[in-house]
């Protein structure tokens, strides 16, 4: 399935879910993980229909997912800021740094760096900001979690920022370390393992040991890989979409970030 071909089934899930949820996570800001690397064929219009998709849905903003160095990236975020710029909503955009999707981790500055990004688009007016910080978020990166320290390499340059990395890779007590360099943390744990129904367990260590941090919570309908070299599978969905909805109005967070099939490779 494409990126849009997900979208549009998420897009008719969600609406079934609005109903019941929306009156109770009206608070959350509410994002939809977008895998820019997915959007090769993507032109500004391409953009402009997913971007008013979402925001009919309710979807405050993409947190556009970019691996490093993907060539198509420099394009088709442009082509999102775009979109979303002349777009007739307040629809936002913001970086969610892949470091492990493109095959290299992403240089904090230089060329073609977290910093050109970050510098180039986070006084959009499309960009989404957070307590008059700029939002920015990861997809794992801790061996460079040094490059986003208060003073760091990041930051010197590109001023105060509020990060929300995945690190979850480290788990509840290992993010406990890094709560110097972040402003929340957002967990990928968001499928139930084997026959047990996903439970909010997770997420309450995940609140507890952030304190007084933000914390970003994950909403899925399904996990699958379909890829060479024998690493196929698939996470149970069942009714996890409708659970996980009921389960956001119950969690200290603020806010709800989502995904769906979120590894699809052909073989």
């Amino acid at each position: 399935m494409t990126f849009i071909d997900n979208f549009i089934v998420l897009y008719m899930m969600i609406s079934l879910a609005q109903a019941f949820t929306r009156a109770s996570v009206i608070q959350k800001s509410v994002f939809a993980h977008v895998l820019v690397g997915n959007t090769a064929a993507h032109d500004v219009e391409t953009w402009a229909k997913d971007i008013g998709l979402a925001a009919a849905a309710g979807i405050d903003a993409f947190a556009l997912n970019i691996a490093y160095p993907d060539p198509n990236t420099f394009v088709q975020v442009s082509n999102a800021f775009t979109a979303a710029e002349t777009s007739n909503s307040s629809f936002k955009l913001f970086f969610s740094f892949d470091y492990q999707g493109g095959g290299a981790p992403w240089p904090a500055a230089g060329q073609n760096s977290v910093v050109t990004y970050l510098n180039q688009y986070k006084d959009s007016k499309s960009y989404f900001w957070y307590k008059d910080k700029p939002m920015v978020s990861t997809f794992e990166g801790t061996n460079n979690a040094q490059d986003w320290q208060p003073g760091g390499s990041i930051r010197a340059e590109v001023g105060d920022l509020f990060f929300v990395p995945d690190w979850s890779s480290l788990g509840p007590e290992g993010i406990k370390v890094h709560l110097d360099k972040i402003q929340g943390a957002f967990s990928w744990d968001m499928w139930p393992e084997g026959p047990t129904d996903k439970t909010t367990s997770s997420d309450e260590e995940w609140r507890q040991a952030l304190g007084d941090k933000s914390y970003m919570m994950g909403i899925s309908p399904w996990f699958f890989r379909s890829a060479t070299g024998g690493k196929n599978w698939v996470w149970r969905g069942d009714n996890l979409w409708a659970h996980r909805w009921a389960q956001a109005a119950n969690v200290e967070s603020d806010f709800i970030q989502y995904s769906a099939s979120e590894i699809c490779h052909s073989p």
